[in-house]
């Protein structure tokens, strides 16, 4: 029961955190062509596995990764401990190929875990469930004892992440795909087993985490449906109270790891429009990085971050503990009303509107009830005139000609009680006459 509880509690910060920071970071960084080179560039294991040791962190990396998630505005981190390559970034008794024993020399996510909880931030860890380097993962049927020690060995790191950090706030899967089935950029064969949490035992996981770590949040790529669910590369609501985070790299190919050189990258405000998407249907932005091989955020990814941080430091209660109420309601239109203009996100009777398609000096409400209060441009602190007009709808006059402040400015509502989607039903609106 107190695990319940404990766990309830998580999905309350979690939802009202709203904004975390994924990383993706591994050897593969060393080479700077994303994290998937094992199978996509079909490596051998004697040209992948010496990029371990050329794997040389620098020693403030987790400070300096814990300080731009905060001044960027994000609330909890999710490193990837282990990617699909299978190399962990902790000391594991149960695989040699890991940061404590090659290049680094040491536990990197041990100090992961002191500078995210030095920081305030919450502390997630993302499992990839399969191995690359496992012969049995690509030919099960060739390899059946492979297979098998395959998943033990899941499920003893699995173990090892829950029990020797403290308290951890997120356990994010992925790679859950069975040996045989296909993965990305290759075709392994015949699935051994199709269903994924029968292939991994997931519920066996789960409850090894439950009892290890009650309060931990799962995530639903164990092919159990865990706690939260995690659309990728797209904003999509899920079932009505069930939490969810979108993640979504800078990028468009995408690449999670470090890219060198990276040419089709989205800019910040294609960020903040998907960030802001997600958050005002109800879900979580979790917004990916890929450090160099030394652990720190490169200048492209940083040109990205640092806008939005900045926009966050004026804007972040529009983001932080924010819900849809009912201008956003289940099962409704996903545009909904005003969405030729921008996004609301609201908390209680208080609405915030952030602009991505500014109307100049004036701004009409409408199909949005009960009435308005008072408005002010949050960006900038000016109080704006508010008038009642036709077919029930406000008009807001006091905006700037142009957009002020950075990427898209936000303007501060107060409702007579929290605010709500209406309906125009029939002809009469033609002539002014909707009430």
């Amino acid at each position: 029961m107190a695990g319940n509880a404990d766990r309830t509690e998580r999905v309350r910060w979690f939802r009202q955190s709203r904004f975390g920071m994924f990383v993706h970071w591994g050897c593969h960084a060393v080479l700077g062509r994303g994290e998937q080179i094992l199978s996509r560039d079909v490596m051998p294991l004697d040209e992948f596995m010496p990029l371990a040791d050329a794997f040389k962190p620098r020693r403030d990396w987790a400070q300096r990764l814990a300080d731009d998630a905060v001044n960027a505005g994000m609330k909890y981190v999710v490193l990837t401990t282990r990617h699909h390559d299978g190399y962990a970034l902790f000391d594991s008794e149960h695989d040699d190929f890991n940061a404590a024993q090659t290049g680094p020399g040491r536990d990197l996510v041990a100090e992961y875990v002191d500078a995210l909880r030095d920081a305030g931030l919450g502390v997630g860890f993302y499992y990839s469930l399969m191995n690359w380097r496992w012969r049995g993962y690509w030919d099960a049927a060739g390899y059946p004892d492979e297979v098998e020690a395959m998943v033990a060995q899941s499920h003893a790191q699995i173990r090892e992440l829950m029990s020797n950090y403290g308290e951890i706030d997120l356990l994010w899967f992925d790679g859950g795909a069975p040996a045989g089935q296909r993965t990305p950029g290759q075709w392994a064969g015949d699935a051994v087993i199709e269903d994924k949490a029968e292939f991994w035992r997931a519920g066996e996981i789960s409850a090894m985490v439950r009892g290890l770590q009650p309060g931990a949040l799962l995530n639903n790529r164990s092919g159990l449906d865990g706690d939260f669910g995690t659309p990728e590369q797209r904003v999509e609501a899920q079932a009505e109270g069930r939490p969810w985070e979108t993640c979504m790299t800078l990028n468009f190919a995408p690449g999670w790891g470090y890219l060198r050189h990276s040419l089709a990258d989205k800019t910040p405000t294609e960020v903040l429009y998907h960030f802001v998407d997600a958050v005002r249907l109800g879900g979580n932005f979790l917004l990916n990085v890929g450090p160099r091989a030394d652990g720190l955020i490169d200048e492209r990814e940083q040109g990205v971050l640092r806008p939005i941080g900045e926009w966050m430091e004026l804007h972040g209660e529009a983001i932080y503990g924010t819900e849809p109420e009912g201008i956003y309601p289940a099962g409704g239109h996903p545009q909904g009303a005003m969405f030729h203009y921008g996004m609301w996100t609201c908390k209680g009777d208080v609405g915030y509107f952030t602009f991505f398609y500014y109307p100049g000096e004036e701004l009409i409400v409408s199909k949005i009830g009960p009435a308005i209060v008072s408005a002010e441009l949050l960006t900038t602190g000016e109080q704006l005139h508010v008038e009642a007009i036709s077919n029930s709808r406000m008009r807001i006059t006091g905006l700037p000609a142009e957009p002020p402040g950075p990427l898209a400015p936000v303007m501060k509502v107060r409702f007579e009680s929290p605010p709500h989607r209406t309906e125009t039903c029939g002809a009469e609106w033609l002539s002014g006459g909707f009430r």
